[in-house]
């Protein structure tokens, strides 16, 4: 377990727990959810879950990227599960332990220990820790290359990573934005290999990916990540994940989906 720092609390978390709250109960509002539904709605969903349908009902060697334990989940944990299902063979890499946050230190053991929980619940392979600060992804070569290592040893199918241009506006965390734009510097210099690369927490899906089979699946996952359960308790923790991917559905005519942008 995290060591307890009382050097260092969030006097502020009362707050961030009344305001994640009331989000979540203003975007539960029909006409707040169609809203959001409108304007992350690809331009043609029939043919985005279609192209859904086609990535995840095939075995493929898969290559996930992320930033922090418990990404994967939140943001397209449902697509890994159908993966999965189908016989992929996932490989996830994880960039940091995400082991700052408030009042605890010492958190990096348990994040890794709930990812480890979470890849056994969705079925992944193999989990790697390339163990790079938490908060300090640098936008350099030294990034590419470490990713650039991970691509060629995996040999992918399939590459997910964030999508650098940040599903709100001015609000994605600095490690995603930099995940995301390295990938997306290397996916041009792995061309060649035919790997299909997807970026997902993005606005601007072009695929959907119909994840009401599993959405139960993508709950439990989730909610593995224990410790990250703090701005919200696990009632709207769940309603959440499910709201997001109802909106992200929309009038698609599923119930749940996620969206991913397809570079390559």
């Amino acid at each position: 377990m995290p060591e307890h720092a009382e050097a260092r609390p969030d006097r502020t978390l009362a707050v961030k727990r009344r305001l994640f709250s009331g989000l979540y109960r203003f975007g539960s509002l029909r006409w707040v959810e169609w809203m959001a539904a409108c304007l992350v709605a690809p331009d043609h969903p029939e043919l985005a879950r279609a192209q859904g349908e086609l990535l995840v009902s095939t075995p493929r060697r898969v290559l996930a990227f992320t930033a922090h334990p418990d990404d994967l989940e939140f943001f397209c944990g449902g697509t890994l599960r159908r993966m999965a299902l189908a016989g992929s063979r996932i490989t996830a890499v994880v960039l940091t332990d995400g082991e700052k946050r408030g009042n605890w230190r010492d958190l990096a053991e348990q994040r890794q220990a709930e990812q480890w929980q979470a890849a056994r619940l969705q079925g992944y392979e193999a989990v790697h820790f390339l163990g790079l600060p938490d908060f300090g992804l640098a936008e350099d070569p030294r990034l590419e290359r470490l990713l650039a290592r991970a691509w060629d040893h995996a040999g992918p199918e399939v590459v997910l990573a964030f999508d650098p241009k940040e599903l709100v506006p001015q609000m994605a965390h600095r490690d995603h934005k930099a995940l995301g734009r390295a990938v997306m510097d290397l996916a041009r210099s792995r061309a060649v290999s035919g790997a299909q690369v997807y970026f997902y927490g993005t606005r601007h899906p072009d695929v959907l990916v119909d994840i009401s089979p599993v959405i139960d699946d993508k709950v439990r996952a989730v909610r593995a990540h224990r410790s990250q359960m703090v701005y919200l308790d696990e009632a709207e923790t769940d309603g959440a994940v499910r709201l997001m991917a109802r909106i992200m559905a929309g009038r698609s005519g599923v119930a749940y989906a996620e969206g991913l942008f397809r570079l390559l």
